[in-house]
């Protein structure tokens, strides 16, 4: 009878277990979920085995900003940047789904078959897709997202079209040393998504040898409509009047993969050959939209590509390049119109002509300004902008903002960043990647330290170095009896980790470092708690010992109240 009684018993603390965690997690998410528990936390770094949030403030609608950066492989850069953004990639993709069925002529499984049958480049672009699913798999097995998902959403520029969008550039006499070319894009749309009204800028750093880049898009974006290399080229795509006819046939390339295709695409030290390189690669693909795209080379060597989704030939059809006669060949802008570069567009109405008749030296501010300014009438928006200082390859101040209501024009505040913070320090071998020191409960660690925050299981807290705060579960106690940040010699730094209950229950701490440009100090970025697989348990239950080995996340309250 005590058996019958204890088996009960068991039953019910199973479905109990099982039932209420979920439940709350449901409910969690119904009242903002991760956005609420984000927009508490804004400001401050997030990591992951190949990424790190360097900066976020978004409010309980999941309006605002993520400046991230992800490095390794172009797989674990995919994966990396899912872990970190998961959430929103699925915000994006619900979106689109909403979006297209309500306003598309195409059915959303149409254009999944458009992606299909398309061409998607570089290669490795790919492995960036198979990485965001893969992570999503895990994090959100429910939503059932897959590669043509991400690439619908990755080719949003191609079957939608409402832009209007302005750049200009300029070197030689308009600029000042140190500083040799400035650069600024604007992204005029019509912000038909939720999702706009949450900018990511984004810095990837690849272990391949390709070039680093920083993108400016929207979570869950391989592809790009704003970019900038490591040898300083922005990158922007334009709408053209015979953009609004998009050809989605088989075989084609969207105009965002061409765009994201070209930012990594040329890799000669010698940028002179860069515009022809990338302009002459580009003529072997058939592109779904006609575009403009900026392909803007600091000092002069850049230039505009022109291309027509319908022509018989190549797509990609005209290279416009800098004319003496229009502001003595130092000076590019692009609007919608066509310009052989000898004359301004008839749809110019920023004042590029009187800006750069007035020869004195262009300041960052007033280049940003310019466009700034200026907006496009409604319907579309400034949505997003990015202005750039180039001094030396991989040597660049790189500014954005971007809108986040369409009614109120309400914007982020402007982001100002050197590509050393969102590419890691140019002259190291590994681009300031990441690496690991394990920690033992207890255990100490010696070196130069700056403690920057702490975190547990995928949420950040900001401390003091003296304090002791308990994040969920979990407290932990930094002792290093002084100021972490000591002109000279060095300080050791005490890691404790361990349950309310003060039990060892075999949980790892780890610090993560960064080597400085010096080689020889060390930057803690994070402290935070792995999760060891679970021991076998050695009760006389065979069933529930089966159960806790293969679903070893389950049953949290029963696995308390057995003390394990």
């Amino acid at each position: 009878m005590k058996n019958k009684i204890l088996g009960i018993f068991v039953c019910m603390l199973l479905i109990a277990t099982t039932v209420l965690p979920v439940a709350g997690n449901i409910k969690e998410r119904t009242n903002g979920g991760f956005n609420s528990v984000k927009s508490t936390i804004c400001n401050s770094k997030f990591l992951v085995d190949n990424g790190m949030i360097l900066d976020q403030d978004l409010d309980g609608e999941g309006r605002g900003y993520t400046v991230l950066r992800v490095w390794g492989s172009h797989y674990e850069m995919g994966y990396a940047y899912a872990e970190l953004l998961g959430d929103y990639i699925v915000q994006a993709i619900n979106d689109v789904k909403e979006f297209v069925e309500e306003y598309i002529e195409h059915e959303y499984n149409d254009l999944r078959d458009f992606m299909e049958e398309s061409v998607w480049m570089p290669p490795e672009n790919e492995d960036e897709i198979e990485g965001i699913v893969d992570s999503l798999a895990i994090t959100h097995p429910g939503e059932n997202i897959d590669e043509l998902d991400i690439k619908v959403w990755g080719s949003f520029g191609d079957w939608w079209m409402e832009l209007g969008c302005r750049a200009h550039t300029c070197w030689g006499r308009y600029v000042e040393d140190p500083i040799k070319t400035l650069s600024t894009v604007r992204m005029d749309f019509y912000m038909p998504l939720s999702i706009f009204s949450h900018h990511v800028l984004c810095g990837h750093v690849p272990d391949d040898g390709s070039p680093l880049w920083v993108s400016l898009d929207f979570p869950g974006l391989v592809t790009t409509s704003t970019a900038v290399n490591e040898f300083g080229t922005l990158l922007r795509l334009q709408d053209t009047y015979w953009s609004y006819d998009p050809d989605l046939t088989s075989g084609r390339m969207s105009r965002m993969v061409a765009a994201r295709y070209a930012t990594t695409y040329a890799t000669d030290p010698d940028v002179s050959t860069h515009l022809t390189t990338v302009y002459d690669e580009l003529q072997n693909y058939e592109i779904m939209t006609g575009t403009f795209l900026n392909y803007y080379v600091p000092e002069g060597y850049g230039g505009v590509m022109t291309c027509n989704q319908w022509r018989s030939g190549p797509d990609f059809y005209h290279l416009r390049v800098p004319q003496e006669v229009w502001h003595h060949g130092e000076a590019m802008i692009t609007t919608n119109e066509y310009t052989d570069g000898t004359y301004t567009p008839s749809d110019e109405d920023f004042g590029a002509d009187a800006y750069y008749d007035d020869e004195t030296p262009k300041t960052l501010e007033s280049h940003w300004d310019l466009l700034a300014d200026n907006p496009q009438p409604p319907p579309v928006i400034n949505l997003q902008m990015l202005s750039l200082v180039y001094r030396n390859r991989s040597d660049m101040t790189i500014w954005v903002d971007g809108c986040i209501d369409r009614e109120t024009k309400e914007r982020i505040p402007r982001l100002g960043y050197e590509w050393s913070e969102l590419c890691g320090p140019p002259d190291l071998d590994t681009h300031g990647e990441l690496s690991w020191i394990d920690v033992k409960p207890g255990a100490t660690v010696t070196g130069n330290f700056t403690v920057q925050n702490i975190g547990f299981n995928g949420s950040l807290l900001d401390w003091e170095i003296k304090d002791k705060p308990d994040w969920g579960q979990w407290t932990f106690s930094p002792d290093s009896g002084e100021d972490l940040s000591p002109e000279e010699g060095s300080v050791t730094v005490k890691v404790i980790c361990k349950a309310p209950d003060n039990k060892n229950r075999n949980y790892k701490g780890a610090i993560k470092v960064i080597n400085k440009e010096d080689h020889d100090d060390f930057c803690i970025i994070a402290v935070f708690l792995d999760t060891p697989k679970n021991k076998p348990f050695n009760f006389n239950f065979p069933l529930l010992n089966w159960l806790f080995d293969r679903f070893p996340n389950m049953f949290p309250i029963l696995r308390y109240m057995l003390g394990l």
